[in-house]
Formats: structure tokens, sequence, C-alpha cells
């Protein structure tokens, strides 16, 4: 006999890591223990590759990321969903917020898991900032964990009170390492940076920084890929550096895994992080890494032994970019640790492992449905 734990997964945005997070817990938890159903937007990477996939149940769910007047309408939307689960695990920040209130109208509080994907209110400053704090404070009594993919995201909300030590289970990110198989091929001057053109990625410091580089190195150039509302800003600054030429502007992409082959370095430039997915694919791919050293990438770069970290200024980022291409041995070697370490930590099934044993710790016996073994029915 199999038990059967009914699981609602929630996530918003609609492209980029969280939507490739989720689909990969569905890909990877036994069908034999999780009923699963996912309330994401109709516009959603994450609808796109599960709709019409049978084990899968498929609601709507918002795609608005900030505060809207359809919150409330949503919120109700998801009280039927919330009490027909045993199991209910929110990703992003609007949808934990909508997740949480739904679970304190249903009762289901200790039902309730939110992953946050790095604090909504590092985006933030001044009373807004202050405002979302003393709200997350709040909405941590709604939920029963919260997970957290880097132990900076952990430090942070202890810091400020949200929620309390027991509450909080460090799940670092996990990939399917299987994309990254393939053979490079990697072009020597090119530079790769994959993310949404949003002042999170800063992608305008990763253009000041290519300009300052070509100095040294005149053929180095720059892809972007990735969609996002810098993308005419971004025009404008490289043709007022002069580096229009070296800087192409891919847009949304799903061939990541050919655009890494043919990379010799993968760079990022964000303002904060939890734990990069790009990064991850980077170093699964071999690609060496040069990143800003913030909190959650320093946990996962190591810092001259599989990428390097540096100062977010424009000058010691072109110095880090500079170094790797004039030592191809070392760029090497930092590849090769990288692809390593992603292999031995980061594979996705032990991520799936450590949520499942969260899930099932929080269904009490009596609320586990069972089903019979389809290997044994007659």
């Amino acid at each position: 006999m199999a038990r059967l734990i009914r699981l609602l997964l929630i996530a918003q945005p609609l492209d980029a890591g969280v939507p490739r997070h989720v689909l990969d817990i569905v890909d990877e938890l036994d069908a034999q223990v999780f009923n699963v159903t996912v309330a994401c937007p109709p516009q959603s990477v994450l609808w796109e590759q599960l709709v019409g996939r049978e084990e899968v149940r498929l609601y709507p769910f918002t795609r608005h990321r900030e505060p809207h007047a359809s919150d409330v309408a949503w919120l109700l939307k998801l009280l039927p969903l919330v009490r027909r689960s045993d199991v209910i695990h929110a990703h992003s920040s609007k949808a934990a917020w909508l997740a949480r209130a739904s679970a304190l109208f249903a009762g289901r509080r200790s039902s309730c898991v939110v992953t946050p994907h790095a604090w909504s209110f590092w985006a933030l400053s001044g009373w807004r900032r202050r405002t979302v704090e003393a709200l997350e404070r709040v909405a941590a009594h709604a939920c029963a964990a919260i997970v957290v993919v880097a132990r900076h995201e952990q430090h942070e909300g202890l810091r400020l009170r949200i929620g309390r030590a027991e509450q909080y289970r460090l799940i670092p990110n996990g990939i399917d390492l299987r994309r990254w198989t393939g053979d490079r091929s990697p072009d020597p001057n090119l530079v790769l940076m994959v993310g949404r053109l949003v002042p999170q990625k800063r992608p305008e410091l990763a253009v000041h920084a290519l300009a300052l580089a070509r100095r040294q190195r005149p053929a180095m150039r720059l892809a972007i890929a990735g969609g996002g509302p810098l993308e005419h800003p971004l025009r404008v600054l490289t043709a007022a550096l002069g580096v229009d030429e070296a800087v192409v502007l891919l847009g949304p992409r799903h061939d990541v895994p050919d655009l890494l082959a043919r990379a010799s370095i993968v760079l990022v430039t964000s303002t904060y992080e939890g734990c990069s997915l790009v990064i991850l694919e980077a170093m699964a791919a071999g690609v060496p890494v040069v990143a800003v050293r913030i909190g959650g990438i320093d946990e996962v770069v190591e810092d001259g032994v599989t990428g390097l970290l540096c100062n977010a200024r424009p000058e010691d980022i072109a110095a880090a970019l500079v170094l790797l291409f004039d030592h191809p041995a070392m760029a090497q070697r930092l590849g090769d640790e990288a692809r390593r370490r992603a292999w031995q930590r980061h594979g996705r099934h032990d991520m799936a492992l450590a949520l499942a044993a969260l899930y099932e710790s929080l269904v009490p016996a009596d609320r586990r449905r069972v089903a019979p073994d389809p290997r044994t029915a007659v």
C-alpha cells in the first residue's frame, strides 16, 4: 500500500528561477507518495511545462508580482485548495503572502511551508522595507516552516525576528545535472550573463565592467540572455560607452545549456541572491564564474577555487574578467572544480528528498490517504 500525501505547490513568477525550481520538485517527487496540485499563472513557464501532465492537477493563480486589487479574490480561490491539501508549499513572496493568509483562514497553519527565494524586502529601502519586514514578522506565525536556500537568508530572517529558529529549514537549490553533460566549445572572448533585465541583476554594472575590460582585451564580448524593463536603458548605455557592438542582448532564451557550452566565463552582478540557479548551472557545465561577493553567492562560489568573487565596482569586475582571460589554465582549473562540486552537492534529487522528508513530517498519520500500489494491483 502506498501513502498519498496531497501536496499543493503555489508559485507566482512567470519565468526565471522559481518556475524551474518548482518544476524540478514536481519531476523528482515520488508519485507513489505525493498527489501533486500546482497553482501558478497560466502565462508562466511552469504552466506551459505542466499542462497536459496527467499526474499533476493545475489551477490558475495570479500573475501580478506586486500587490493588486485582485489579491483578495485569489485568496478566496486558494481556500478550497488549501483545505483539501495535506501540505501547502508556496514559492516566492506573492505566493507566500496569499498562501499564509489562506492557511490562517482555513486553520491550516501547521501544514503551510514557504520558500522566499530571497527576501522580497531586499529589493526595497526606507519605510517600504521596514513595513515589509514588519509584515513578514507577523506572517511567520501563519506557517509551520520557512525553507531557505542559503544560510545568509536564514541569518537575515532571524536577525530581523522573522519566525523562530526551529521554523527554518536550510535546503539549497538543486538542478537537473543531466542537462549539463554536453561537450564545451567555448569562445575564448565570450562572457555570458543569464538573468532578467531588472535592477536586482544590475546588468548595467556588467556593461560598465566590460567597457573597462576591453581596454586590455579589445576582443572581449558580453552576451546577456534575459528580458525585462532595463532593455532600452541598457541599449542607451552600451551606445554611450561605445560597446554596443560588443554587447549582445539575446532576450529570453530556452537554450541555456548551448549558451553555456560556448561561454568562457559566466558573470553575475546581482545585488542579492539566495542560491543562484544560474551559478549552479554554470558550475555543472564547468564554466568558471565571476561574481560580486554577496550573501548567498559566497556560499556556492569559493573564491579562487570554483570561481572569482569581487567587490561591486566595475574596476574590480573587469580585473577579474581579464585575469581569467589572460590565464586560461586557471580558468580551466576553476571550471573543473566547480563542475565536481556541483555534481557532488547540487543535484535536484537530494533537494527533493529533503523537501519530501519535511512534507512527511508535517502530515499526521491519521490524515494520510492510502491507495493500492499499482505494482501489486491485479
